[in-house]
């Protein structure tokens, strides 16, 4: 009882933390990577931590400075081990953000993990009675299946985000429409894929007082757009749009590295439609931008487009130079994925090296503890085992008698027993003895009867007297097999009642066979008996055991004879 008021009362506290960091989780959001606001979030529940001590608020206060930390990975990733570690599975919230934001850590680094954080991360939620997290974990896992081209699977991901989202989320809405475009462009469907933009744009082009987030979210969206019509050769809508992701990104701050995402469609349609003019100013506003640009990825990306353009316009100078920056960027890239493997590597190992560590030190501890309790169970079972020789010894003697006692009466019960058996077996021999008789003396009587009918002189009186003697004989077998069913009829009442309860759909005159089949008489003894025909009494035996469920080959009094 104890116990399972302590669960109780665990489990309200476990869901209320988790309301709590979910809460917490909500503020960090809405506060859209503002750091100042973010700081105040992690100051404040750090300061809760120091002045109560709660592990509740120290794990709030390490949610929050996840949010801090931005571009360093290793050392986000060692937060997150720390938050998973000191939370220990308490709190379902923070496991399931904490596997959700190591799965997209890894993402690139180490697919396969990734996945398997992704997997647990939904089976948490899945049980979970809020289920904040759940569809931000479909999303990245049909992000997952997208990477690894499985388009039809990460459909069915991408619609069970779009189902488990609220109607208020609108951005997250119109992005699960911009993924179902995405797969199905992939699948070779553009005019799916254009249709399926369409309504992710309308959903937030809808929507009054659009944060900043949702307006860069439309103009990607716009630049998904024009690809779609480019894929189409339909360079004037494809133009349209691709410019107007292109300008939003230009004149705004910090979007250097988005501003080339499309640059080569851009460029291309440029050519395409005799753009000269254009094409000229696209080509030197990338080379500006290009030193800008810090995703080395990105620059890569951008100086191929460059590449290429100078390669179809033969300026060999300007190829030259571009070829020895796609030289030193590829250098570069492969030296920061080097470093990537090895960060994580470092981290993964220091994680396990640390928690290896702990179960140690848990060990030793708990091998304490256990050692102490074992000293005390050994002195208490001790001073148990002296007080029952004692005890045992004072007791010996009346335990003697008594057992004398019992050993007199057993002796006893099992002569009685065994009397009974050998009457029981003697009865049943009688019988199977009247039975016989029975036949014999009813095959005499059909003989007589039969003799009658073919001859027609014949002693009527004497052939009476004959029958009449033959009918008594009858009666006194009937009457001695009655005598030996009558004397057991309590026990086969019972049988009876047990073989009902354990097969219904037998009928009363079915239960009533079983008796007789129980003692092993033959069909013809049983239908002696019960003034049926042999065969009768074979197709009830096929339709008991069918109801019993017994095979062909099993025999049917064995099971009768097992039922107790």
């Amino acid at each position: 009882m104890l116990i399972a008021v302590f669960f109780l009362m665990n489990s309200c506290h476990q869901e209320k933390d988790n309301n709590y960091f979910y809460e917490i989780n909500k503020e960090l959001s809405q506060a859209n990577q503002n750091r100042t606001k973010i700081s105040a979030i992690h100051r404040r529940e750090l300061e809760k931590y120091q002045r109560t001590q709660e592990l509740k608020y120290l794990l709030s206060s390490k949610l929050s400075e996840n949010y801090l930390i931005t571009d360093e990975k290793s050392k986000k990733v060692s937060l997150i081990y720390e938050l998973l570690r000191i939370n220990d599975n308490e709190n379902d919230f923070i496991t399931a953000f904490c596997k959700l934001s190591l799965a997209l850590e890894f993402e690139s680094t180490s697919p396969k993990l990734g996945l398997q954080f992704l997997n647990e991360a939904i089976r948490i939620e899945e049980r979970s009675e809020n289920r904040v997290l759940l569809p931000h974990i479909y999303h990245a896992k049909g992000r997952w299946y997208y990477q690894h081209q499985n388009y039809t699977l990460a459909k069915i991901y991408f619609y069970k985000a779009l189902k488990t989202f609220k109607k208020e989320d609108k951005l997250y809405l119109a992005s699960m429409y911009n993924n179902f475009a995405l797969c199905d462009n992939q699948m070779n469907d553009t005019d799916s894929a254009i249709k399926q933009t369409w309504k992710g744009l309308e959903i937030l082009e809808n929507k009054k007082d659009l944060t900043s987030e949702e307006m860069l979210f439309i103009y990607k969206m716009k630049g998904n757009l024009g690809y779609f019509y480019y894929s189409k050769k339909d360079y004037t809508n494809a133009e349209k749009y691709l410019t107007q992701e292109f300008d939003f990104y230009r004149y705004s701050e910090n979007f250097e590295d988005q501003s080339v995402r499309n640059a080569g469609e851009l460029l291309e349609i440029y050519i395409n439609t005799h753009q000269k003019n254009k094409e000229e100013d696209f080509v030197n506003y990338l080379l500006t931008i290009e030193p800008k640009i810090k995703n080395t990825e990105m620059r890569i990306f951008l100086c191929e487009i460059l590449q290429k353009h100078f390669a179809d316009t033969n300026d060999l100078k300007e190829l030259k130079s571009i070829a020895d920056k796609l030289v030193t960027l590829n250098k570069t890239s492969n030296q920061e994925t080097l470093d990537d493997l090895d960060n994580v590597s470092d981290i993964l190992n220091g994680y396990i090296i640390k928690n290896i560590n702990q179960e140690y030190d848990h060990k030793i501890e708990t091998q304490e503890r256990s050692s102490a309790l074992l000293i005390i169970l050994v002195i208490l079972m001790s001073g148990v085992f002296v007080k029952s020789i004692f005890d045992l010894r004072r007791k010996g003697k009346s335990e003697k008698a008594v057992l004398e006692g019992l050993k007199n009466t057993l002796e006893t019960n099992n002569v009685n027993l065994e009397k009974d058996i050998l009457d029981k077996q003697q009865k049943i021999k009688n019988l199977h003895l009247n039975l016989h008789f029975k036949m014999e003396t009813e095959k005499a009587l059909l003989e007589n009867l039969k003799k009658m009918r073919r001859k027609k002189n014949v002693n009527g009186g004497e052939t009476v007297r004959d029958l009449f003697f033959q009918m008594s004989n009858l009666v006194k077998i009937d009457g001695k097999n009655d005598e030996f069913m009558y004397e057991s009829s309590a026990e086969n009442k019972e049988f009876m009642r047990i073989l009902a309860d354990k097969f219904p759909h037998l009928t009363e005159k079915e239960l009533k066979l079983c008796i007789y089949l129980r003692l092993n008489l033959s069909s013809k003894e049983i239908s002696a008996l019960k003034n049926i025909r042999p065969g009768s009494v074979r197709v009830y035996k096929t339709k008991i055991k069918a109801k019993m469920g017994l095979e062909k080959e099993e025999f049917l009094h064995n099971f009768l004879n097992s039922i107790k």
